[in-house]
């Protein structure tokens, strides 16, 4: 997901004003994926996301 973005935003999104002024939260799609229970990454915390991953493929064996 790359922060910023209206659809994707996992930690903040622009306002909306094409002003570059950013505000907590996440996008739709980074919401959505939250909401049912998915983690969702920036794109520069890949390595968490890569934790994450092995830690729910170590559970499901």
């Amino acid at each position: 997901m790359v922060d910023g973005s209206p659809t994707c935003g996992s930690s903040y999104v622009y306002d909306g004003t094409f002003s570059g002024v950013t505000m907590p939260g996440r996008g739709v799609a980074a919401e959505a994926l939250h909401h049912h229970g998915i983690p969702v990454f920036p794109h520069h915390q890949l390595e968490q996301a890569a934790a994450a991953l092995a830690e729910l493929e170590r559970r499901s064996r």
